[in-house]
């Protein structure tokens, strides 16, 4: 006996929404905004105003160390990589050629690393004026996600 195969049966789940091409579309949408950003804007001179972001976990000075000491800072503070700054004067402003910055953020800092709202002098090369892509992409996902 000679069967013909039921061609109005389908082997695939019927009703099932394919989760995976739904989720990769959903997670292009959320990451190509950050990538374009960080790709192609373009770059501002650095002063008064002007956010900008710790390269390499810098080493910057305290502008008034003598205000730190008490919570066990010295001279110096590190500055996370990737951490927001706000410049209050520009290397073209100042005589030495330096940034004058506020680190952005909240909460206790422990050192070596530097505390929120801090004045601190950085080199221009220590810094750069795009968000890093993975940073970009986690403070997208996280303005999008539930907490």
């Amino acid at each position: 006996m000679n069967r013909e195969p039921n061609l109005d049966h389908d082997d695939s789940p019927a009703g099932r929404p394919p989760i995976g091409a739904i989720g990769l579309l959903v997670a292009l949408m959320l990451i190509l905004p950050a990538v374009l950003f960080s790709s192609f804007s373009p770059d501002e001179p650095l002063k008064e105003g002007v956010t900008v972001f710790a390269d390499e976990r810098p080493r910057a000075a305290f502008l008034d160390p003598d205000r730190y000491r008490a919570a066990g800072f010295e001279e110096r503070c590190a500055v996370e990589t990737g951490t927001r700054l706000t410049i209050v004067q520009g290397p073209a402003q100042r005589p030495d050629g330096l940034l004058l910055a506020r680190i952005e953020g909240d909460g206790p800092a422990q050192p070596p690393f530097c505390p929120p709202q801090a004045a601190v002098l950085l080199h221009p090369h220590q810094v750069r004026q795009k968000e890093g892509f993975w940073q970009a992409v986690t403070r997208v996902l996280g303005s999008v996600l539930p907490r």
